[in-house]
């Protein structure tokens, strides 16, 4: 049986992902107009935390995520990674 039928090379390693991901969050968070104070309140994940998640001293755990994107109207989804040249 051929266990890796489903396996898809991914473009990025997981350090690139996640310096793409720190990037994309800092981003997002200046795109909204919203300090790291505001981040803090309305998700009620500490400014420190995510400081740390910014500045890459941190990685966010999912529940986090969730935390600080849900009340500002958005979510996490997993997407299958597409293969190399498609």
């Amino acid at each position: 049986m051929d266990y890796d039928i489903n396996y898809i090379e991914a473009s990025y390693n997981a350090e690139e992902l996640h310096e793409i991901f720190r990037k994309e969050f800092i981003r997002f968070r200046k795109e909204n107009n919203l300090t790291q104070e505001l981040f803090s309140k309305y998700s009620g994940v500490s400014r420190t935390k995510i400081a740390r998640i910014e500045n890459g001293s941190n990685s966010p755990s999912v529940l986090s995520l969730l935390k600080i994107l849900g009340p500002i109207g958005y979510t996490i989804k997993i997407e299958k990674v597409k293969k190399k040249g498609m």
